[in-house]
């Protein structure tokens, strides 16, 4: 009796292996490709299924077929000049899930047969034909990308990104020689940012950085370090953002933005002596550096070291982008030197300076007059920095009444 059970369970499971696989002969030979993916789908997921790299592959012949009848039209359109209606939508749904098939059929076709030994059936085939059905994906995502779609180009650009460096397309090296990759990164990126999906968003501007275009790289660090930043939810994810943000230092040390990055990071742990740490070592490396200069004037003028922060402030050129705030503090620094001589050198009784330190408070004054009327020259309408008050005490405190007059 127990053989007899036995060799009916055993029959049983040759049945249903039998049935499993048979679908996948039926899925083949149908016309509908929705139809035949729904009538294939249970043997993907079956463990009866007696060779799941053949019914992936079997789905990928199913949607690359669709992918290729309907490609054929859309070209045959741009070729001619024609307009035959094509689907769009099924194309690009079918290519897409040729692609997972394919990464799918891969993995079990990496798996030992009944003999122990692994025979790759079906890379090189999947590799070639689908090809061109990566491209058109890409081309979909950055169709959803210019329509504001930013679901549908989200996952395309994904599924392209991802693909390049999974079997049967290649791997992280072979990816690396995409000439598309930084592209579908950096817009894959802002896709990810518009569903505020800030980690995923990090990973794709990761692989933009490392493109070699200048206006993919420079950008995609400007999103990147944004991105890092709003990922930044709890105490841990601070952590976590310095020590990516030190990692991206030692990887792009001569970058400005991740220079400045990670000294903010420091700075708002309130780490001041490793932000000073971290300027003297990028001089040492960079003389002509002018971002450590800003960061070490800014900390010693929060010091009141004045005499050093402007010697700082002197160090920096005026094309550097934050030349007007640097000029702006350096006047404060100059005014705040004065106002501190004057409050050590006045009589006690009179509050009066003797003549030759009324002199040097008066020559401090106009030190902090000429930073202080470069800013104005610089920045009008004070949208920037706000200058005027402490310049319309500088002219009344110097006789200057006319100019006081004529600052509102």
């Amino acid at each position: 009796m127990k053989k007899f059970m036995m060799m009916a369970l055993v029959a049983a499971s040759a049945t249903t292996a039998f049935a499993q696989d048979d679908l996948v002969k039926q899925a083949s030979k149908m016309d509908n490709w929705e139809e035949a993916v729904k009538a294939i789908t249970p043997a993907l997921t079956s463990d009866a299924t007696t060779d799941k790299a053949k019914a992936y592959n079997t789905l990928v012949d199913i949607t690359y077929k669709k992918f290729e009848q309907e490609d054929g039209i859309k070209t045959t359109n741009q070729v001619m000049q024609k307009n035959d209606p094509f689907d769009k939508d099924g194309m690009l749904s079918a290519g897409m899930q040729a692609i997972k098939a394919a990464i799918e059929c891969d993995k079990y076709d990496q798996q030992p047969n009944e003999k122990g030994k692994v025979k790759i059936r079906f890379r090189n085939k999947n590799a070639d034909r689908l090809k061109s059905v990566r491209i058109g994906v890409l081309n979909a995502a950055i169709d959803f990308a210019n329509e504001k779609k930013d679901k549908e180009a989200f996952e395309a650009f994904d599924l392209y990104l991802t693909s390049g460096s999974t079997m049967p397309f290649g791997d992280e090296e072979t990816a690396k020689q995409d000439p598309n990759r930084g592209v579908a990164a950096f817009y894959g990126g802002r896709s990810a940012v518009q569903l505020q999906n800030y980690a995923k968003a990090c990973d794709f501007f990761k692989i933009g950085v490392q493109d070699t275009a200048k206006q993919i790289h420079d950008l995609s660090f400007e999103f990147l370090l944004y991105c890092m930043r709003l990922n930044q939810k709890t105490a841990e994810d601070s952590v976590k953002y310095l020590n990516d943000m030190k990692a991206l230092y030692a990887q792009f040390p001569d970058n400005d933005q991740v220079y400045g990055s990670l000294a903010d990071a420091y700075l708002a742990k309130g780490d001041n002596a490793e932000v000073l740490r971290l300027a003297d070592e990028r001089l040492a490396k960079d003389p002509k550096a002018s971002l450590p200069h800003v960061y070490k004037a800014f900390l010693l003028m929060g010091e009141k070291k004045f005499d050093e922060s402007i010697a700082e402030f002197n160090l920096v050129p005026e094309d550097a982008p934050a030349y007007l705030q640097c000029v702006f503090n350096r006047a404060v620094c100059k005014y705040n030197k004065a106002a501190a001589f004057n409050e050590q050198n006045s009589d006690m009784r009179t509050g009066r300076l003797t003549p030759e330190n009324d002199k040097i408070y008066r020559q401090y004054l106009n030190d902090a007059q000429v930073d202080f009327e470069k800013a104005q020259k610089l920045d009008p309408d004070q949208m920037t920095v706000k200058w005027g008050y402490l310049l319309k005490n500088i002219y009344l405190a110097t006789g200057q009444e006319d100019k006081a007059n004529a600052i509102l």
